[in-house]
Formats: C-alpha cells, structure tokens, sequence
C-alpha cells in the first residue's frame, strides 16, 4: 500500500512541475515575407536581344526591407518552360536531363542573364531561405520570351581558333527597331569551318528552307524558331540516294517560289562533285553528281564550286533556264540545261557549242576564282587567272535558250587586282568590287578604270572577310515590300563588307557595313548605309525574307 502511494505522489510532483515549467523553451515567431518590385505578369521578352532582370525589394513582417546582400538570406532561381522541355543540359554523374536552370546570384539579390531562349512561356520560381531558421519562402512568375528571328540579315561566322560555326542575326524587329542578335540556331550540334547559308522561300508548305553548311556537317533550321538538332542533318532529308560526302556550298536558283513552278537548288563537296535538286517535283530531293555529260556515268570531272544563272526572272515557256558551271579538270564552261533529261532519273551538264566569231574560247586553260549571276541582263560574270598570274574577265548572258558570249577582258589592269581575295559584281551598273586585306577597290569594267571605295575605311588591323551582294530571291517583290518604301526594295543593291579585327582580343571583333551605290552621271558614288558589330569572323550574310 505505501508503495503505490508513494508512486502516486511521485506522477502529481511531475505534473505539478510540468505546469509551472514556464520560460525555460525559446519561442521564436517566424517572419512572414513579402516582395515587391517583381515584373508585370506575364514578363514579356525579347529572345536573344533582352535580359531577364530581376531586382526584388524583400520584406520582412519582423525586420522590415531586407537590404540586398544580408548574409542572413539567400535568394535563388529557377527558370523553366511551363510546359515539356528541358534548360539545364544533361547531369552526368545521374545520365539524366536536368529540367530546369537554376542560379544563385553571386553577390545581393538581383538576377540579370541573357533571354538566350526559344519563343515560348516559361516560369520562374523565386526562393528566399532564411538562413538561420531555414524558413524558405517561394513564388513563381510567368515569363514570355518571343522571337526576335522572323526577319533581317543572317550572319554565319566561324567562332575563335576552332572556327565554331555560329549564326548571329541583324533582326528587324520593325521597320525602325533593328538589333543584333547572337547564336540564334540553338540546339544546333557543333560544327566547325562554316562556308555559306542556304536559303530557299517558298509561299507553299513546307515553307522556307534554312541551312548552315561547313566543311564538316550541314543542319538545317526550323523555319521559324531557326531551332535544328541532330534530326535537322541536311543529307537525312535532302538526299534520295545517300552520298559518301557532305555539301559545303549550295545556291539557290533565283526563280519563283511558288512549287508548281520548277526551281534548281546546286550543291557542292569539296571533291568536286556538284549535285541538283529540282523542286516542284513530288519527293524532290538531290540524287547522283551532275558533273558528267551521260547521265549517271562514274566518269566524271571536278567543277568549281560556282553556279552562275541569270536573275532575271526566267518567265519562259517551260518555266526554267540555264546555269553556268567551270569545269577545273579541263578548264572550260560547261552549262546545266534546264528542263530536260528529267525523264532520264538522272541529270548532268553539257558542253558549249563554240560561236563562229568568239569573243573567247569556252575553253580558256585558266584557273576560275569567281563567278557570279546578275540581274544586269541576266549576265553572269566570272573571274579567271592564267599561270602568270593575271587576272582576265568573262561575260556570259544566261537568259537566252544558250550561253551568249558578252563581255571579255583579257587582261584586268586595276590597282593590286592581282591580290584580290574578294569579288562581287554589281546588278544595276558595269561594277565589279574586289577587296585586299582591308581595302574594297570598285572596277569600272565599261571604262576599265579601277578606284578605291574611300567609304569602307578600316583599321590596319582589320582583313576582309567578305563581300557581297544580297539579290532577293523571292520573285513576287512587291509583297516583299512590306514595309511600303524604296529603301527596303534598295537593300539588294547594297555592297555588303564583313570584316574582322585580328589585333584585338576575344572572339566577337566582327562587323558587317552595308553601302550604297549611286549613278552621278557616268560615275558611281558609294556611301555607307549602317554598320553592325560584335561578330565573330563573319563567312556569308544573307537576308531572310519574309513575305506578306
């Protein structure tokens, strides 16, 4: 009995203790936080032209604003797509995608990284951690990025010492708001030595056709994210008959974009086969090389990487015309027929019927180091050099049923012309421009007078890289006239000059000038339009053309 009563005394005297126990327990209120200064829902953006910036006012129910960088917090974020998809890359350790892109700011709260992202709606969560308690407070956002790639000048450049092929863009956004923009073609698998971008437009489905070649691989671009991917390689879905090489150069034929019209596109390897796609036709696709004259033979020549065709619009009764090929092996023109043998399965190309009072021989014993077609009469012009070394220059009118001799100098005398790297011939006057190192020269090729282009003034550190001119190829111009002035129609007539400055450091030292050229009686006068930097080493620079 004396037991149990002293168990009974023994549980009042703990429960007696536990109600007096008051104050020895550290009760602490958790802060209730706020944040202000947050975007406007949804954060519109500009894809690969604005930042994301984020810059809170943090508020504590306890503390009041928390001043940005108080060791006591720590701020993070999140971006992810709102819907499917991936932004982090891939974990190796787990072999597993990472669906999100996290960062923590280095110093204070604010967050500022490029909306290097494709057009869509993504979310971003916003944590707050205090880091004493390890409350952690979240919020998330809306952000809309649109794309900023529908129009303007497509630059592909070769990116530092390993010459990474990366596409950057002058966008118009609108007919007064123009920015430039840098590796635009994300998820294209890295390639290196880029050499030219193929564009063909088409009204019709599938719609326009974007390419970046190199001597390496070639993708193609999603029409209007310009997104690619390993899918997206170019001999996949452009080849009937797989070849043993990839094309580093393709021209697109300046004729209708309607599909019912026969269009060429010409492509080229670097072993000297050249191949044609005619388009129109269903399952249109590349097959065995042209450079032969029996369809389908293995004997074959090497020609130049060069199609030349007249830019007037070929309205003829068959809807096609002729291109212009040099073969290297002989050292002669050769020329493609166009809509004929189709029935064959294969194509090729054929001689040149010599005429009874040449201005030349078709067969010149010469080295071709240019050739380019023209709207100026549809003449093609091609640039040559003999063993000594002298330059000489070859007219060839491409819009009549066969090729017409038009224009031949034997011998170019212009200043330094023999150590021209760069040519381009001009549609709306008898001009050739050419460029050494950092100097563009205009020749005159109607007074054989040569002059230097005062306009395009470089540094001494500076080279060349390009130059050029951007014809449309879109044939229904007036609905290229969106923007309803002259100066837009004016584009392509305008000296396009890449250059790059080797003396300075980092890899973005490229820039890109666009030139007028005006008729002051019998002179021509060249003016600079715009400028553009931060490029790397720019290879080709052609406009994306939109229609209405």
């Amino acid at each position: 009995m004396k037991k149990n009563i002293w168990k009974w005394l023994c549980l009042v005297s703990v429960f007696t203790a536990c109600v007096d126990d008051k104050g020895n327990y550290d009760y602490n209120e958790l802060a209730e936080i706020t944040v202000e200064n947050l975007p406007a829902q949804p954060y519109e953006l500009l894809g690969y032209v604005d930042h994301i910036k984020i810059s809170p006012k943090i508020i504590s129910s306890i503390e009041g604003e928390i001043k940005s960088g108080d060791p006591n917090y720590t701020v993070r974020y999140r971006l992810g797509y709102k819907g499917m998809g991936s932004l982090g890359g891939v974990d190796e350790d787990k072999q597993q995608s990472i669906a999100f892109l996290d960062v923590t700011p280095e110093s204070g709260f604010d967050l500022d990284i490029p909306a290097n992202y494709s057009p869509t709606v993504y979310v971003m969560w916003m944590t707050i951690t205090d880091n004493r308690t390890n409350a952690v407070t979240s919020l998330q956002f809306d952000i809309s990025i649109s794309s900023t790639t529908s129009e303007g000048w497509l630059v592909l450049c070769n990116e530092g010492e390993q010459e990474r092929a990366r596409l950057d863009m002058i966008s118009q956004l609108t007919s007064t708001r123009i920015e430039t923009l840098h590796d635009v073609a994300s998820g294209m698998p890295e390639c290196h030595h880029a050499t030219c971008i193929g564009f063909v437009p088409k009204m019709s489905d599938p719609g326009n056709v974007i390419t970046v070649f190199t001597h390496e691989d070639d993708y193609m671009l999603d029409q209007e994210t310009l997104e690619s991917g390993p899918e997206q390689e170019f001999n996949m879905t452009n080849f009937s008959i797989q070849p043993d090489e990839t094309l580093f150069k393709e021209y697109s034929f300046a004729a209708s974009t309607y599909n019912w019209l026969l269009k060429y596109r010409f492509g080229f390897a670097e072993s000297g086969n050249a191949y044609v796609l005619v388009g129109g036709s269903a399952g249109e696709s590349y097959g065995l090389p042209i450079n032969t004259f029996e369809p389908g033979s293995t004997e074959t020549f090497k020609v130049a990487p060069y199609a030349g065709f007249s830019w007037v619009r070929p309205w003829g009764a068959d809807f096609a015309a002729n291109a212009l090929f040099y073969d290297t092996d002989n050292q002669r023109f050769v020329y493609f027929v166009g809509a004929t043998n189709f029935e064959d399965g294969y194509l090729c190309l054929f001689p040149i019927q010599e005429p009874d009072a040449p201005l030349f021989s078709y067969s010149t014993g010469k080295n071709l180091l240019y050739m380019e077609g023209t709207s100026r009469n549809g003449l093609v012009c091609s640039v040559l050099e003999d063993e000594a070394g002298n330059r000489s220059l070859y007219g060839i009118n491409m819009s009549t049923n066969e090729p017409t001799q038009e224009l031949y100098i034997d011998r170019i005398e212009a200043t330094d012309i023999e150590k021209a790297t760069q040519f381009a011939f001009y549609s709306r006057g008898p001009l050739m421009f050419y460029a050494v190192g950092n100097k563009v020269y205009m020749y005159n090729y109607a007074t054989r007078v040569s002059s230097p282009v005062t306009e395009v003034d470089l540094e001494p550190g500076e080279e060349i890289t390009q130059i050029k001119f951007n014809l449309f190829r879109n044939s229904d111009l007036p609905s290229l006239n969106k923007y309803g002035n002259e100066a837009f129609m004016n584009k392509q007539y305008q000296l396009i000059v890449a250059s790059y400055n080797n003396a300075a450091s980092g890899v973005n030292n490229g820039k890109v000038g666009f030139y007028n050229i005006d008729q002051s009686g019998l002179d021509y006068v060249v003016t600079k339009d715009s400028e553009y930097k931060g490029f790397a080493k720019v290879v080709d620079v052609v406009y994306r053309e939109r229609t209405e």
